[in-house]
Formats: C-alpha cells, sequence, structure tokens
C-alpha cells in the first residue's frame, strides 16, 4: 500500500490489520523457537565438548614438553660435570661432548639429541684409555647411562608431544568450527525470542487500543503526514541519527 492508501484505511481497521498480524507472528514463533533452542542446546553442548578436549590435549602438550624440558637440562648438567671430571682426570681433554642448546630449536631437534649420545658413547672409549682410576671411570660410567637414560626420556617425551600437538591442532580447527556453529545458532534464537517480545508487546498495545477506542495519536500521525510531513518512522529515525551524532561529539 502507498502512503496515500494507508491515509484512507480508517485508524481502526488498520489497527485491525496490525492485531491480526501480529497475533500470527505470536502463535507462529513458539515452534520455531522450540526448534532453534534444541538446535542451539546442541551446538553449545559440541562447542563445550569440543573446547574440552582441545583444552585437555593442550595440558598433555604442555606437561610433555615440560618433562621433556626438564630431562634436556638435568642431561646438560651430567655432561657437564662428566666433561668436566673427564678433563680433571686425564692429561688429554676430551673436546667433543656438547650439549642441547638452549633454544627451541635445538631442544625440537632430533639429530642433536642422537649427536650428544653418540658423542656420550664415543667418550666411553676415550676415558678406557685415559683414566686410569677405576672409581674415576666407574663414576664415568655412571654419569654415562644416567645421561643418556635422561635423552632417551627427553626424546620420548618430545616425539609424543609432536603427535599430540597435531591433535590438538585438528581439535583446534574442530573447537572454531563449533564455537561459530554455536554462535549463529544463538543469534537466530535471540532474534526470535525478541521477535516474540515485540510481538507480544505489539498485542498487548493494539488490543489496549481497540478496546479503548482512542486513535488520537495515530490521527495526529495521519494528518502530519497528509500535510506532507514526516511520518513517525521518519521522526525516529532523525532523533537516532541526532542521538548517534551527539554521542560522537
Amino acid at each position: 500500500m502507498t502512503p496515500r492508501d494507508l491515509l484512507a484505511v480508517s485508524p481502526e481497521f488498520l489497527a485491525k490489520a496490525i492485531l491480526h498480524r501480529r497475533e500470527n507472528i505470536v502463535q507462529a514463533l513458539p515452534p520455531q523457537i522450540a526448534k532453534r533452542q534444541d538446535e542451539r542446546q546442541i551446538a553449545a553442548n559440541l562447542a563445550k565438548d569440543s573446547r574440552a578436549k582441545r583444552d585437555d590435549l593442550l595440558s598433555k602438550v604442555s606437561s610433555l614438553k615440560k618433562e621433556r624440558n626438564e630431562a634436556q637440562a638435568s642431561a646438560n648438567n651430567i655432561i657437564l660435570e662428566l666433561k668436566k671430571l673427564s678433563n680433571e682426570n686425564s692429561k688429554n681433554k676430551f673436546t667433543k661432548l656438547n650439549q642441547i642448546g638452549n633454544n627451541e630449536e635445538d631442544q625440537n631437534n632430533l639429530e642433536v639429541i642422537e649427536n650428544i649420545q653418540s658423542e656420550i658413547e664415543d667418550h666411553k672409549g676415550w676415558a678406557s684409555d685415559n683414566v686410569d682410576s677405576k672409581d674415576i671411570s666407574d663414576g664415568l660410567e655412571k654419569m654415562r647411562r644416567t645421561a643418556n637414560k635422561l635423552l632417551e626420556t627427553g626424546k620420548k617425551a618430545h616425539i609424543a608431544m609432536m603427535e599430540l600437538s597435531k591433535e590438538n591442532n585438528r581439535m583446534q580447527s574442530i573447537w572454531l568450527e563449533n564455537e561459530s556453529h554455536r554462535r549463529r545458532c544463538e543469534s537466530r534464537y535471540t532474534k526470535l525470542i525478541r521477535c516474540k517480545k515485540e510481538s507480544d508487546s505489539a498485542v498487548e498495545f493494539w488490543s489496549s487500543k481497540l478496546n479503548g477506542g482512542d486513535f488520537s495519536e495515530m490521527l495526529t500521525d495521519s494528518v502530519r503526514v497528509s500535510q506532507g510531513g514526516p511520518s513517525s518512522r521518519s521522526l525516529m529515525k532523525q532523533n537516532s541519527a541526532k542521538q548517534s551524532s551527539r554521542g560522537k561529539k
């Protein structure tokens, strides 16, 4: 209908038409809300479950990383002491024995660890030729075994950590997808609830207008529009724009 057509309609007829439309909306919304509520709950459960799994994997990855770093740090301390004792009890220094660096690249590099284990094995042969004291030789052997055991522990923790990291990245993607779906479901549900609330208010408002027979406000708006003035909706938009403009200042 054009604005001129609307002005030709009686306020009572227009009120009845609006009321009828709003009542139909109110009747149609509950099944839709119930459906969206079910979707919303399912989506929320999926997002919650995937987030819990992601957090659990992340916790395990952090624990394994800590285990690896502590094992490597302990192995480094033994290697330092091993090198020191070897050089103090022999005329020939053993310079080949290295440590794992503190940077993430060295800590993540299994080849670095395997090279150090090879150097520890080389030290065993060197010690048998260059260390005369049996007690010191036995002590060095014990330190080598302990260092190797720690390095193996660090390697196993690192390999397990890398496997869990891949799974954690996969679970992170699943959670992001589920969370996005949950937000969409929440938005659709919220819009329906808002529409139901607005429609209930409209039914109450137009019912009271029809029961009271007071259409003075509508007639005022009608006269203003018929005289070329803005509609009530236009006035609302203008007021909203003015308030927004004031808020920016």
